[in-house]
């Protein structure tokens, strides 16, 4: 039986990750709508056969804008999400919002996740860890998913979306006791690394062996601030940046996560 293979995509100011194995894809998030065709190139080059499931942390659209094209090129795939429902959206952001938004309450297959919700897909479980209410009418940012992945093999992968260092604190507690002192096998950092992400505290207590970020070259919001990433490299083993090396790909083993070379191809939107 293959590994599982986890591959954040290069879709500059963004996110788009990757599960695959044995030719069933998970999805978790797709970058701006641009970025899209590249993806679904992506999959196809990985194997990706079946796409069982699309992941939206939120509806930003460098998470979530792609969502139409994955979905006419994956009819059948299942879509789940956070279901926020915010006050307001910024106006730069408003229409790529209420163009998927309101897609998705079209879309018989889409389904909310909620903190204490768990998937199962192939041999990995998926535990949602935060947003903890569907109530919650603030920022889009704060209401992100956030995912725990917890593979057949006891290797741990945890996503944080876009949420800021409140939620990290909110966090610490049920991450201590998960992990009892052993390191995150793989994080892939919150919000790009932006300023408001990373407390210390919360990076100590994962020591992850590698963190990723996810962000574009010379993008206009600063992202990856400098006290973030000394925050990462202070308390990571390895610290790796699709800026800096495009398309990252790992595999799963039962001795850990191990770093692999991304398939051959166009790798990424870049």
């Amino acid at each position: 039986m293959a590994a599982l293979r986890i591959v954040i995509f290069d879709v500059g100011m963004g996110q788009s990750i990757l599960l695959e194995e044995n030719g069933h894809g998970l999805l978790i998030d797709t970058g701006v709508a641009e970025q899209a065709p590249p993806v679904l190139r992506r999959l196809e080059a990985y194997g990706v056969k079946s796409l069982d499931y699309l992941i939206l942390t939120h509806l930003h659209p460098d998470h979530a804008a792609g969502y139409p094209a994955v979905r006419e090129a994956w009819p059948q795939t299942l879509v789940r999400g956070n279901c926020h429902d915010p006050e307001s959206v910024h106006s730069t952001e408003q229409e790529s919002f209420e163009k998927v938004n309101s897609a998705l309450q079209r879309d018989p297959l889409y389904g909310c996740l909620i903190a204490g919700d768990t998937l199962h897909w192939q041999k990995q479980r998926i535990d949602v860890l935060w947003p903890d209410t569907l109530q919650d009418k603030g920022n889009l940012n704060l209401a992100s998913l956030v995912l725990l992945i917890t593979s057949e093999e006891g290797r741990r992968l945890l996503i944080m979306g876009d949420v800021d260092q409140s939620v990290d604190l909110r966090l610490m507690p049920s991450l201590s006791y998960i992990l009892r002192g052993e390191s995150m096998d793989l994080l892939v950092a919150a919000h790009h690394a932006a300023a408001d992400s990373s407390n210390p505290e919360f990076i100590k207590i994962l020591s992850p062996v590698f963190s990723v970020v996810s962000v574009g070259a010379n993008n206009p919001y600063g992202y990856p601030a400098e006290k973030s990433m000394a925050v990462l490299e202070q308390y990571s083993q390895t610290v790796l940046r699709t800026d800096k090396v495009g398309e990252i790909c790992f595999m799963v083993e039962k001795t850990g996560v191990m770093a692999c070379e991304p398939l051959a191809g166009k790798k990424g939107g870049q």
